[in-house]
């Protein structure tokens, strides 16, 4: 299973796989994508996202490639064309776990946790500027998260299996909600 970037959609041959971010636009040239898999090759028309990266990672474990497209990820299993997840619009990089069980992706203010089966297993917010993932060991992320204002970077550490912050001890913190009655 290969999946290289091309710099642009074929002139002839079968239409492409439009991957689209929620919003199909079947009609415009995005990032283009040439597969080749054990059940033929296929080009990907993928929708760029609101990033600048742009890089495949494939994950043989998974069976599949997340590939991130001017900012937008998408899990495609190259072998099934028309089976693929959007992920995010604002991708900045991604790792595969030591055990090779996630993904695990940084972008702009998250880390996201990507199972072999393409669904999201935790999502957790650190940063407003970029999350930069610099080690995964001993079932703990360790990472830098771009705080601006002040245009600062700290240091993170979140448990893998989980994404609650390993340097607290409590419980995962609760979503925020907002109360309509009280306007609190």
């Amino acid at each position: 299973m290969i999946a290289t970037f091309e710099a642009g959609l074929p002139g002839t041959g079968p239409l492409p796989v439009h991957l689209h971010t929620g919003k199909p636009t079947p009609w415009s040239e995005g990032f283009v994508v040439r597969f080749i898999a054990q059940s033929g090759d296929w080009i990907g028309n993928l929708q760029t996202g609101y990033g600048y990266a742009t890089k495949v990672i494939e994950w043989p474990e998974a069976d599949a490639v997340i590939l991130i497209a001017k900012g937008a990820v998408y899990f495609v299993r190259p072998d099934q064309p028309n089976q693929w997840k959007f992920i995010d619009l604002l991708g900045i990089d991604c790792v595969v776990a030591p055990a090779r069980d996630l993904a695990l992706i940084s972008t702009y203010t998250d880390v996201v946790a990507i199972s072999p089966d393409g669904s999201e297993r935790w999502r957790r917010s650190v940063a407003v500027d970029g999350v930069e993932i610099t080690n995964v060991r001993d079932g703990l992320i360790h990472g830098s998260a771009g705080i601006n204002p002040p245009d600062e970077w700290h240091s993170f550490v979140l448990q893998l299996a989980t994404g609650i912050d390993a340097e607290q001890s409590g419980e995962r913190e609760p979503p925020m909600t907002w109360d309509l009655e009280t306007r609190n």
